[in-house]
């Protein structure tokens, strides 16, 4: 069956947000187009034109604050975990060090996982009990299905599935958090089963983060082109920074644009340098950083780190000097 000149606009558009192929973005876009009246019709017609908006009627918002909250979390674990993609042999500040190649955004957004990303990723999201403190995410549980994994948080009703991950991909993912973690001589062990009471008292003096960082994840595709995206949360505010390149004005468009942009989203000043944006309740600042330089490439890609750097660690197969 053929697309609408309609239907093919709103396709394109979105994949461009969340990265999704055809077969996963036109039966969404189908159903909602279809559903409208012809008045709204129309006005979706209207606000490709930038004369109306129907922003979150294509892409919509996380549909609880539980789901928000959760989301968050997995945004900042999925921006912390490039850092460990970007030392993946031969070491890298060039190539791409995303965590997610795509999302499908819905009530449960399904993440669809780059190559090797998903042992960085559980290394980041999985809580473990060291010396009374928790590190990753406290709360945070792994329900495993035969072709993917559901993150849960014990507190919330929210969950988000990462897609394709079967057996032998999370016994590849869980070699590199336990190469990682007997590297860097963490012995802690991973918590399971109820909500512990040490992760009660780290949540009771960190509460988790909510705000606009959801509704980057749904849109993560934004940020592909760059070798990488860093997230920084301060209580609900956001900052996202990225190696120069993007253009942050480009970038602040497409999160303004009236069919896919952020609902209720308007630009605002923002306090440390790039833009921002604000909804009202929560605030999101972009910003550029210089990008890295090539020349430095060879130099990165030869260097041999030593144990606990990075979950692909192997013995030298030279005498360290």
């Amino acid at each position: 069956m053929s697309r609408s000149s309609l239907t093919d606009q709103l396709v394109d558009l979105r994949r461009a947000y969340t990265g999704e192929n055809l077969s996963q973005a036109v039966p969404t876009v189908k159903h909602v187009l279809h559903s409208l009246p012809d008045d709204r019709r129309e006005r979706v017609v209207d606000a490709l034109d930038n004369r109306a908006d129907v922003r979150g009627l294509f892409l919509p918002d996380a549909p609880t604050e539980d789901q928000r909250t959760l989301e968050c979390v997995v945004l900042q674990s999925a921006t912390d975990a490039s850092a460990h993609l970007q030392l993946k042999p031969p070491a890298s500040m060039l190539r791409p060090a995303h965590v997610f190649q795509s999302v499908e955004p819905a009530d449960t957004p399904r993440l669809h996982l780059a190559e090797h990303a998903l042992g960085p990723l559980l290394y980041e999201v999985l809580p473990r009990h060291e010396d009374g403190w928790v590190t990753g995410v406290a709360g945070l549980r792994v329900e495993r299905h035969p072709r993917s994994v559901e993150l849960r948080l014990l507190d919330l009703e929210a969950s988000v599935v990462l897609s394709g991950v079967d057996d032998a991909a999370w016994d590849l993912g869980m070699t590199y958090v336990h190469t990682l973690l007997r590297g860097r001589d963490l012995r802690g062990p991973l918590i399971e089963g109820p909500l512990s009471a040490v992760e009660r008292e780290h949540l009771a003096e960190f509460p988790r983060r909510t705000g606009l960082g959801s509704a980057v994840l749904r849109r993560y595709h934004l940020f592909s082109r760059a070798p990488w995206l860093r997230s920084l949360p301060q209580d609900d505010k956001w900052w996202l920074e990225w190696p120069a390149g993007l253009g942050v004005t480009s970038v602040a468009d497409r999160l303004l644009h009236p069919v896919f942009g952020l609902p209720n989203a308007v630009e605002t000043p923002s306090p440390a340098g790039g833009l921002g944006l604000t909804t009202g309740s929560y605030d999101l600042y972009l910003r550029e950083v210089d990008p890295p330089d090539p020349a430095k490439e060879d130099a990165l890609g030869a260097v041999e780190w030593p144990e606990g750097v990075t979950g692909w660690w192997e013995p030298p197969t030279r005498p360290v000097q």
